[in-house]
């Protein structure tokens, strides 16, 4: 009976967080949920050289801007190191527009140093500069399905028999081609305070996450997380004078939890269910980040 209440604590802590706080599920900068920084079971990652991932999100972004995110992974092992490429779709729907098209494509090489320690670095290339339009006027960030810029990624885990500390970094490199001032648009149009961000630049995150694992049955695994994520800096953007504005509390930390149902069909296939949502938030989160999310992914592994 122990062991499946600790089943439903974090079950009860996510729904009454998805009820009552505003806030983002993960980073839509796309780092807490790729290969090596996703709490993952360590032992179906090593038994295979090769992981096919197929899934899709549902989220709530900030203005009523819903958030579809369908993607596809693929992971290969060679002894201690494995190299991973995961697909990005977008779909953003809102009163403003429907916005829809392949978001980023991040690539990753992780190495064992042990058994315990993982080391992971990599690189998000988007597909898009984050300037998607209506009506000839250009849309806010949570309309865009990328964010539109070049990043770097590092981080480490260190893993145990049932806990795992992650630690990670994503920095942009580039900043995107977004133009939108909330000015521009006719009075009316606008229901919402959107935050202006022509000409942005949005500043690099850090998280530490902290993942236990509890197994239910043979073919049952429940993985909870707690996920701080801290933006490094506030963001700016520039008026049409070129004055640039530094958006306020626009830094600061996003605490999110997190649950992954894992579900063995088979020895070599699996489902995951998962479901993300904040118990802190930054004030300003001019990119538009999720308020929460949930995802369902399949997994084969030969």
């Amino acid at each position: 009976m122990k062991k499946y209440s600790l089943v439903l604590i974090p079950v009860v802590f996510l729904t009454v967080s998805v009820s009552t706080v505003q806030g983002q599920g993960c980073s839509d900068a796309g780092f807490c949920t790729i290969h090596s920084i996703k709490p993952e079971l360590a032992d179906s990652v090593k038994s295979r050289n090769n992981i096919f991932k197929a899934g899709t999100s549902y989220g709530a972004a900030q203005y009523n801007v819903s958030v579809v995110t369908p993607y596809l992974e693929y992971i290969r092992t060679f002894g201690q190191v494995s190299l991973s490429a995961k697909l990005l779709m977008g779909i953003r729907s809102g009163d403003l527009a429907t916005t829809a098209g392949v978001a980023d494509l991040i690539i990753t090489s992780s190495w064992n140093l042990s058994d315990q320690l993982l080391l992971t670095g990599g690189f998000k290339i988007p597909f898009n500069d984050a300037d998607q339009q209506s009506g000839g006027l250009p849309l806010p960030m949570a309309y865009q399905t990328s964010l539109g810029t070049y990043d770097m990624i590092a981080g480490a885990s260190w893993i145990t028999k049932y806990l795992t500390f992650t630690a990670a970094w994503q920095q942009p490199l580039t900043q995107n081609s977004n133009s939108f001032l909330f000015e521009d648009y006719p009075d009316g149009i606008l229901n919402d305070p959107y935050l202006s961000t022509n000409e942005y630049v949005r500043k690099g995150d850090v998280l530490l996450r902290i993942s236990h694992r509890t197994s239910i049955g043979k073919k049952w695994t429940l993985i909870s997380s707690v996920l701080p994520i801290y933006h490094l800096g506030n963001d700016s953007y520039k008026e049409k004078d070129g004055h640039e504005v530094i958006i306020d509390k626009s830094k600061g930390l996003t605490l999110n939890l997190n649950v992954f149902f894992n579900y063995d069909i088979s020895s070599n296939t699996a489902l995951e269910l998962s479901m993300g949502a904040p118990a802190v938030a930054r004030t300003n989160r001019p990119d538009g980040l999720s308020q929460f999310s949930l995802g369902v992914e399949y997994v084969v592994r030969f």
